[in-house]
C-alpha cells in the first residue's frame, strides 16, 4: 500500500529519478547489443545453428560449434539479459510512475513487443529462417528499441509536450516535426536493407555508388540493392538537413545539439562504411558493422525526436530531482 501511494510522476519535488535513469539506460544498452548480435547472426549465417528452439538440438547448451554458440548467445542475451532488464523496467514504472503516461504507455508495449519478438525468434528458427519472418523479427526489434530510448529520454528530461514552438513562443519551430519524420524515414530505410538481404541481394551489385557502372541496372536482385541506395540518398538528405537545424539552433539544449551531431556523425559514417563494405568484397565484419550503425542512426535519431518534445520545466525537476 505504501509503495502504491508514492507511485507519482516525474515532476514530484525532491523525488529523485536516478533508479529509473540507471536501469532504463541499461536496458536500451542492452537492446541495442542484442540487436547487434542478432546481425552478427545474421551475416555469419548462424541462424540455424541449433535447428530447434528454446533448446540447441534438444539440450540446455549448445554443441562446441561455431554457429551453435552464435546463436544460442543470442538467445542467451535476450532470455537472460534482455527480457529480465525489459521487466525490472515496467515493474519500476508501474510501482513509482503509473501515473505518467510517457511512461507507462511505452513500458507496456514494451513487454508486448518483448513477447511478439521471442515467438517471432522460435518461429524463425522453426521455420527454417523465412526472409519474411526475418525481415518482421528484425522490424519488431528496433520497435522495441525505440520504446526503451523514449523511457530513457523521457527519465533524463521529462515527458514530452509536443512543442512545435521555439522557446520564446515567436515563430514555429520546425525541427521537433522533421527529427520525428527522419526518425520514421530511417526505420523505413533499415527496414529497406533488411529486404535486401532476405531477397538475396546484398552481393548483386559490387562497385559504388553506381552498380557495375549502371545507375538504373536491369535484374530484380540489381535494382533491389540499388533500390536500397536510392532510399539511403533520399533519406540521408532529408536527415542530415533536419539534424542541422537541432546543433545550429541558438535555443537549443546542449543535449539537444549534441545528439543532432551524433545523428550526422554516425549516418555519415554508415555511408562510408556502406560504401567500403562493398568495395572491400562484402567481408564479415564489416557487414555486421555497417548492420549496428544503422541500429546505432536509429536509436539516436529517435533519441532526438523525442527529446525535441520535452517540456523545459519538467527537464529541469528531474535534474534537479537527481541532485
Amino acid at each position: 500500500m505504501a509503495v502504491a501511494q508514492s507511485a507519482g510522476t516525474l515532476a514530484q519535488p525532491g523525488k529523485s529519478h536516478r533508479w529509473l535513469k540507471s536501469i532504463s539506460l541499461t536496458t536500451v544498452l542492452a537492446v541495442f547489443a542484442l540487436v547487434v548480435l542478432g546481425g552478427v547472426v545474421r551475416v555469419t549465417e548462424s541462424g540455424l545453428g541449433c535447428p530447434d528452439w528454446p533448446l540447441c538440438y534438444g539440450k540446455l547448451f549448445p554443441p562446441l560449434e561455431f554457429t551453435a554458440i552464435v546463436e544460442y548467445s543470442h538467445r542467451f542475451v535476450a532470455s537472460a539479459i534482455v527480457g529480465p532488464l525489459i521487466l525490472i523496467t515496467g515493474g519500476t514504472v508501474w510501482l513509482a510512475y503509473r501515473k505518467e503516461r510517457w511512461l507507462t504507455i511505452p513500458s507496456a508495449l514494451a513487454v508486448v513487443l518483448l513477447v511478439i519478438q521471442a515467438l517471432l525468434g522460435g518461429i524463425t528458427v522453426l521455420q527454417e529462417l523465412p526472409g519474411a519472418i526475418v525481415a518482421v523479427h528484425l522490424a519488431v526489434a528496433e520497435a522495441l528499441l525505440a520504446c526503451l530510448v523514449l523511457i530513457t529520454v523521457v527519465a533524463f528530461k521529462g515527458p514530452l509536450a509536443g512543442r512545435l514552438l521555439r522557446s520564446d513562443g515567436q515563430s514555429p519551430d520546425r525541427f521537433p516535426k522533421l527529427a520525428l519524420i527522419s526518425a520514421g524515414a530511417v526505420y523505413f530505410l533499415i527496414l529497406s536493407g533488411s529486404y535486401v538481404t532476405a531477397s538475396g541481394a546484398t552481393a548483386a551489385c559490387v562497385t559504388w555508388p553506381l552498380c557495375q557502372g549502371d545507375a538504373f541496372p536491369r535484374g530484380l536482385p540489381a535494382a533491389i540493392h540499388m533500390g536500397h541506395r536510392y532510399v539511403a540518398l533520399i533519406v540521408g538528405v532529408f536527415l542530415l538537413y533536419s539534424v542541422h537545424l537541432g546543433f545550429r539552433g541558438r535555443d537549443r539544449s546542449r543535449d539537444l545539439k549534441l545528439l543532432s551531431m551524433a545523428v550526422a556523425a554516425l549516418f555519415v559514417l554508415q555511408i562510408a562504411v556502406g560504401a567500403a563494405t562493398i568495395l572491400f568484397g562484402f567481408p564479415i565484419h564489416m557487414v555486421a558493422l555497417h548492420l549496428a550503425l544503422g541500429s546505432a542512426v536509429w536509436a539516436t535519431i529517435a533519441a532526438t525526436a523525442f527529446a525535441s518534445l520535452t517540456r523545459p520545466s519538467n527537464a529541469e525537476a528531474v535534474s534537479q530531482g537527481a541532485t
